[in-house]
């Protein structure tokens, strides 16, 4: 099943960290500045189920285009072992 989400992104960084809790962190270049909380959820969670339960808790940090990649961010998105994507605004 392919997600509508397909071609809206582009993953810039994949960085693994942790021993006793395992964690990824996905850095995320959106390709269009309106993403709805649903989208974000749904980036998360196919990230998450392609490449993500191998850890305990797998991180996505989006930016929109044109937003520096090294610096703060625009959303973050989380997915632990349920698989249940959680989005948050900081």
């Amino acid at each position: 099943m392919a997600s509508n989400v397909e071609g809206t992104y582009s993953v810039v960084t994949v960085r693994d960290f942790g021993k006793a809790w395992r964690r990824r962190t996905v850095r995320i270049l959106l390709k269009k500045s309106v993403v709805s909380e649903i989208e974000l959820e749904s980036i998360t969670r196919d990230l998450w189920e392609s490449s993500g339960q191998d850890v305990d808790e797998m991180i996505t940090v989006f930016y929109l285009p044109g937003m520096d990649t090294n610096s703060v961010a625009y959303s973050f998105g989380s997915c632990m072992k349920d698989g249940v994507a959680k989005i948050s605004y900081r």
